[in-house]
């Protein structure tokens, strides 16, 4: 089976809003008793302070994802350190809880191979692990959500890396998204995957 002593965590990208999507999510999450990862933008923590507690109530792990999701490889330092502390601070202030990583936007800048300097310095600088993602969903594009067309591509990631045994899956905040997240948590139960914590 495809995913025989394998393990993912689940992972979402943009949030805290929309505020109805995020909702849903955690329903979901808290139906199949998972815990996820939130990687958040500082502008809508700023403008969403009670979903950003509502993630942190419910024991997920929040996230830096910058405050208003440039691609930071294009920068300088100073916009990135502006970026990522800004953010660093206002979910601190809003969750209490202080991250302990940067998923750059795009994923620009922190793959291995390609990582951007000024990201490093900045993510050395405030105690962040730079991390990017294994299993891309393309949840956002066009159909939105995790459609069958979606499940398919998910799958051939999957076997193009048969000898990974831990995968972070990438999603986001959308509405799209929350509506098929039940049914796709079933189908990686299916091909025998263990969800487990961040």
């Amino acid at each position: 089976m495809l995913g025989d002593g394998k393990r993912i965590v689940l992972s979402f990208d943009d949030g805290p809003g929309p505020v109805s999507a995020l909702e849903s999510i955690l329903e979901t999450l808290r139906e199949n008793d998972i815990k996820a990862e939130f990687y958040v933008l500082g502008d809508e923590v700023r403008q969403f302070p009670e979903a950003t507690r509502m993630i942190a109530d419910q024991g997920h792990d929040i996230q830096n994802h910058s405050w208003s999701h440039p691609n930071l490889a294009q920068e300088t330092e100073e916009e990135v350190r502006r970026e990522l502390e800004r953010t660093q601070d206002i979910i601190e202030e809003v969750s209490g809880v202080r991250p302990t990583k940067i998923r750059p936007p795009y994923g620009a800048g922190g793959f291995r191979g390609h990582l951007d300097p000024e990201l490093v310095r900045v993510a050395e600088g405030l105690s962040l692990t730079i991390v990017t993602w294994d299993i891309d969903t393309e949840d956002w594009k066009a159909p939105q959500g995790l459609g069958e067309e979606k499940i398919a591509y998910i799958e051939e990631q999957f076997t193009q890396m048969p000898r990974k045994v831990s995968f972070n899956v990438l999603m986001h905040v959308l509405a799209g998204t929350a509506r098929d997240l039940p049914s796709f948590i079933s189908q990686l139960r299916e091909w025998g995957f263990a969800i487990a914590e961040p």
